[in-house]
């Protein structure tokens, strides 16, 4: 059913992943490694960028050289000078991933052989790496090509360069370690596949705990997450554990959307939890135009759910409560902690009852989700929003005042607690003690520096959304990313 275009986890859950058992004109391995090519409106997967950025002393003349793996492989060259005319050297398709991985090793080669070195730099978007480019480490050299092996070589050569670097640095961290579960998961090796990528999110959680950095090359924090999950997902069906499974599936979800995970976590529901087959057919009936979900929609029982959803008239509420996930009492003092503020009790309370749930809107053509964090988020959130707002203006100062000013609330105590569905938008509680303390607001990237639908209190936001469903208000649906025509 999934698509196959998903990297790393994305083949179909009846077919065995042993790829070095294919013939080589026949291996593909986009179906493990690449991006989810299916587009998707709130979820769409950011593609894979590999970039290494190269310098050559004196002077200016650096360059980006970039590895975009996928159904269409491409290699561009970067001037890192990005005003100047001519601002790519290079500019290369492929047919497949093989091929492009054998000229982006030659290309680097080139430059290298060209007086240039690697330096450490790995965001993709950079256009200037001066002042004083350092060089890339060995070690970190090493995860890159164990990154390319696994892009584009049989298993016993992903073997090689795992050997090769397990008992040096790179071999600690998150990266090497999801390539390692996944070479295992490949090999039919799952109790070994599930060992490794439980350290690696381990690993991670670790450093991220700690604020310690880890070497992924280009690759966002989250979509490694996500792809360690896949690989969770996909050991713990093979080993006989649906319900795994369809925990490591929500994660992926949850973390990295994309078109591919919405199929296989709809996949998992309908084929191992009959009871709510109602959650597969919600998202068949919302995505079914960006393909992947043809099996689910051909079972009968999902013919009757779409006429009884169609004919829902406009009395019905339109909303509901998706399982409830209660946060403890031990995760709301350690958000507390964090945050350094304490939660105000309507909102307390509602995380204690109903938990980092998701609220589902269900209208007769239209779906969406408002789906709250975790207790252990809400400070990660915090950063997150202020970074946002602060991303254009350096004097901070002039940020505070102008939120003390137009709303009376202090920026950097407005905490975002849930969001509509993969949207740049969230609704956000203020925690500075006083006279607004526990008031709530609309926020929109679009407006970063404003906000809508000021209200006292959760409670209030909460009535205000859910009366607002109900009531059908354009205003309200538009935030939750449902457009009625």
């Amino acid at each position: 059913m999934p698509s196959g275009n998903d990297p790393m986890g994305g083949c179909p859950f009846s077919e065995k992943i042993m790829l070095n058992q294919k013939p080589r004109a026949q291996w593909n391995p986009i179906a493990l490694l690449g991006t989810a090519a299916i587009p998707r409106p709130r979820a769409r997967r950011v593609p894979m960028y590999l970039a290494k950025f190269f310098h050559r002393p004196p002077g200016d003349d650096d360059r980006e050289l970039l590895l975009i793996p996928g159904a269409d492989p491409m290699i561009i060259g970067i001037h890192m000078q990005g005003d100047a005319e001519g601002e790519y050297f290079l500019s290369e398709e492929f047919s497949d991933v093989i091929e492009a991985v054998a000229a982006f090793r030659r290309h680097a080669r080139e430059l290298v052989d060209a007086g240039y070195f690697e330096t450490t730099h790995t965001k993709y978007t950079l256009r200037n790496l001066l002042p004083d480019p350092k060089a890339k480490p060995e070690w970190q050299k090493s995860l890159d090509d164990l990154m390319l092996a696994a892009l584009s070589a049989p298993l016993e050569e992903q073997a090689r360069y795992l050997g090769a670097v397990e008992n040096t640095e790179a071999a600690r961290e998150p990266l090497y370690l999801w390539l390692a579960a996944h070479k295992s998961r490949a090999a039919d090796q799952n109790d070994e596949a599930i060992r490794v990528a439980n350290q690696a999110l381990d690993t991670l959680a670790s450093r991220r705990a700690g604020k310690l950095p880890h070497y992924a090359w280009s690759i966002a924090e989250s979509d490694l997450e996500g792809r360690i999950f896949d690989v969770l997902r996909n050991g713990h069906l093979a080993v006989g554990d649906p319900s795994a499974a369809l925990e490591a599936a929500e994660e992926a979800y949850r973390i990295s959307p994309s078109q591919d995970r919405g199929v296989h976590r709809a996949t998992i529901l309908c084929r191992h939890f009959p009871e709510r087959q109602e959650e597969a057919f919600d998202a068949a009936f919302s995505y079914a135009l960006f393909g992947g979900y043809e099996e689910i929609m051909a079972l009968p029982a999902y013919a009757a759910y779409s006429e009884r959803r169609k004919g829902k008239g406009k009395s019905d509420k339109g909303w509901r409560w998706k399982a409830k996930k209660p946060a403890s009492e031990s995760d709301l003092r350690q958000a507390e902690a964090e945050l350094g503020a304490r939660l105000p009790e309507d909102y307390r309370k509602f995380l204690a009852t109903v938990g980092p749930a998701e609220l589902l809107i269900r209208l007769p053509e239209h779906s969406g989700e408002l789906r709250f964090y975790r207790p252990s988020e809400l400070a990660t959130q915090r950063g997150n929003l202020f970074n946002f707002i602060a991303l254009r203006e350096k004097d901070p100062e002039k940020i505070s005042a102008h939120f003390r000013d137009q709303y009376g609330v202090s920026v950097r105590d407005l905490v975002p607690i849930a969001e509509p569905a993969h949207e740049s938008r969230c609704v956000v509680i203020h925690l500075e003690e006083g006279d607004r303390f526990g008031c709530c607001f609309h926020w929109d990237h679009d407006g970063a520096w404003e906000l809508e639908h000021p209200v006292p209190d959760f409670d209030a936001a909460l009535k205000t959304l859910t009366e607002g469903i109900e009531q059908r208000d354009s205003a309200i649906l538009s935030f939750l990313s449902v457009y009625l025509d």
